[in-house]
């Protein structure tokens, strides 16, 4: 009998410990980054929200952008790192078209359905994000789970921060 609960014991700390390593990825807008770790295509999708009253000037809001961009719902000339009238009409576009709730807030849900075009591009940590037609965003994730993005006529890398639009199409 001791051993028994000795064996069940063992095995329900087992699953315990395979259940907390297979949990998803979790974020936390507040620690100010895109962040993912262990399996990248879990990382989006606990992201946000941004939208034109929370986080609505930032480098994530121009990755957002770049991403309506390639899919063809936002002109690339309007990339500004600001969620604004013309942004959240372009998310209302494009969550009916992907089956989501059209509010113009990019939220978890928002971002999870974006994740499904990410690929791998030249091997681990980089990424892009498959628009429409030859239009493609590229993506990076660092060893400490931060991701970055490619922006700008001189395709400068900055890491997707809640806090600071940092590209200089920002300025």
């Amino acid at each position: 009998m001791h051993l028994r609960i000795k064996a069940t014991t063992m095995a329900l700390a087992t699953v315990g410990t395979l259940a907390v390593a297979a949990a998803p990825a979790s974020a936390d807008v507040n620690e100010g980054y895109v962040t993912g770790t262990g399996t990248w295509t879990d990382d989006w999708a606990d992201e946000g929200p941004i939208s034109e009253a929370t986080h609505s000037y930032n480098n994530v809001v121009a990755a957002w952008q770049m991403m309506l961009y390639a899919d063809g719902y936002f002109p690339q000339w309007a990339i500004d790192c600001g969620f604004g009238p013309t942004t959240t009409a372009a998310t209302k576009r494009w969550q009916a078209a992907h089956g989501l709730v059209s509010d113009g807030i990019v939220g978890p849900e928002t971002f999870a359905k974006a994740a499904t075009k990410l690929s791998v591009y030249e091997g681990e940590g980089w990424f892009y994000y498959d628009g429409r037609g030859d239009r493609f965003a590229y993506f990076g994730r660092d060893a400490d789970g931060k991701w970055d993005m490619s922006l700008g006529p001189d395709l400068e890398w900055q890491t997707l921060t809640y806090t600071e639009a940092t590209f200089s199409i920002c300025s």
